[in-house]
């Protein structure tokens, strides 16, 4: 899998492609201006808020349309690590050499997926060497959203759990 950077018009929108060989397997919106994430698939399109939180505003909050917590994330810059929390489980991710998005769930050795970052620059820099933060729930939300499709039975089965 790969991450491709597609060209958008505005200043504050980026568009990147989830590509599987010749075929995108789905596409993220990000929206600075608004901290929303709208991905699209042949089959699915939502739109996610990202929220920041925490003392330092350090903590990432992933929210869905109705403004329901789905995630959390949470990055060690220094190290190219972190977790992402997706509706109760959690996955672990590394960035190897700026140029890899691997992600998994026990060990890197089985990775759930390896995803090529160099043909995905980074908003801030235009260069694939560092993400923001918002930058890194773009794509692991998007992954996590391919790999893990919940179906609307699920959402609202989790939704009432964390309600109540």
């Amino acid at each position: 899998m790969k991450w491709v950077y597609v060209n958008q018009p505005s200043a504050y929108i980026r568009k990147y492609q989830l590509t599987e060989g010749d075929d995108a397997k789905l596409v993220i919106k990000y929206n600075l201006d608004q901290q929303s994430v709208r991905l699209s698939s042949e089959e699915n399109h939502r739109l996610f808020f990202i929220d920041k939180t925490g003392l330092w505003h350090n903590k990432t909050i992933l929210k869905n349309e109705y403004g329901v917590e789905i995630g959390r994330l949470a990055i060690d810059k220094v190290h190219g690590t972190g977790i992402i929390e997706m509706e109760g489980k959690k996955y672990y991710y590394t960035l190897q050499n700026n140029t890899q998005l691997v992600v998994f769930e026990h060990s890197i050795s089985m990775p759930l997926a390896v995803c090529d970052m160099t043909a995905a620059p980074s908003f801030s820099s235009l260069a694939a060497t560092k993400y923001t933060n918002e930058e890194y729930a773009c794509f692991l939300l998007g992954i996590c959203w391919y790999l893990f499709p919940i179906t609307a039975t699920e959402h609202l089965e989790y939704a009432a759990a964390t309600v109540a």
